[in-house]
Formats: C-alpha cells, structure tokens, sequence
C-alpha cells in the first residue's frame, strides 16, 4: 500500500542555503496535493542562538522570527516563479519554538500527524558528524515517520 502524504512539516534553521530544501517541500507538497507547515526551532543557550532571542523576550521574538520565515518563504516562491495563490495554499501553519530541534520537531510532527518531515543539511564533514552527531541524522534515526533530508549547497546564488 502506498501510503498518502497529507501533511508535512517543514524545518528550517533559515540559513542561506535553507530554500533549497524547501524547494524540496513544495515539490513534494505539490505532488501529493499535501499541506506544509513550517518549523523554526531556537536552541536555548546555545552560541547559535539567534540574537533576537537573547535580547528579548520569547514571544516578541516569536512574532519577529514568524514574520522572517513568511518574508524568506515569500521570497523563494516569487524567485521561483510560483504564483501566489499556489503558495499561499501549500503552506499551512509556522511554528516556532524553543529547546532541543530534534525534539522539537518530533514533538511537533507527532502532534500535528504529519506525514513526512523534510529539512536540510550542511557538509561539516565525518569529524564533525563523529564528535558531535548531525540533527539530521538524529532526526532520521528517532523519527517515526519519513524524513527527507536534502544536502544544502555550500554556496547560494
């Protein structure tokens, strides 16, 4: 039986290279006539921390962060060239949340019964991913549903 992807959730760490994964997402969404919903996840006390979220307080910077992710999402439909209503109609909800991605993000797949969950990557390398482990691929291997991960380009055009 071929299973049927209605729902799929989307994160990013919305870096420069992140739309390509998205592209991804829409491609897939498009295919199965399924709804994306996107995630942004902010690691607490990390040093990748996002400086909004240092300096305010969370739901200020949960506002401020929503809005850039429909500013970056908008952008990469209109450089595509996808009409606007076709976007609008993919995209579900945005979330943005704070702690652990990996388990912020299952928890939010589980939550909403998603169907699939796709997300990027950047190369570190094998030495990075032996120290340290890759979200991707801790994503993959607690997920219990499908996880597309698309390697993100070094470079953005």
């Amino acid at each position: 039986m071929i299973p049927k992807i209605n729902k799929i959730l989307y994160a990013t760490d919305l870096s420069a290279g992140a739309s390509h994964a998205f592209g991804y997402a829409i491609s897939v969404a498009m295919g199965c006539e399924a709804k994306i919903s996107i995630i942004n996840v902010y690691e607490k006390l990390s040093h990748n921390a996002n400086i909004e979220m240092r300096s305010e307080d969370f739901s200020s910077a949960k506002i401020k962060l929503t809005n850039k992710i429909k500013a970056r999402m908008s952008q990469f439909a209109k450089k595509e060239g996808y009409d606007e209503c076709l976007y609008e109609k993919l995209i579900g909800s945005i979330y943005v949340a704070s702690g652990n991605p990996v388990e912020e993000i299952l928890e939010q797949a589980r939550d909403g019964d998603y169907d699939m969950i796709v997300m990027g990557t950047h190369g570190h390398g094998f030495l990075y991913s032996a120290l340290i482990g890759s979200t991707a691929r801790k994503m993959i291997k607690e997920s219990e549903i499908p996880v597309l991960v698309v390697q993100l380009p070094d470079k953005v055009s």
